[in-house]
């Protein structure tokens, strides 16, 4: 149910269209490899930690 459907009386100008409010396949791509640069490079720090110390 839409909260601003003509029922309510309310109504959404359905010429103009539906700009944001979607995930873009691209931003969770982008988004998935910067988790994983960050899970690899803390990965890599605590290995070099315990050569080290």
């Amino acid at each position: 149910m839409d909260w601003f459907d003509g029922e309510l009386g309310g109504g959404r100008d359905h010429d103009v269209p539906d700009t944001g409010g979607s995930w873009n396949w691209v931003t969770v791509v982008i988004l998935g490899v910067v988790v994983l640069l960050a899970v690899g490079f803390f990965a890599v720090v605590g290995w070099l930690r315990d050569l080290v110390f």
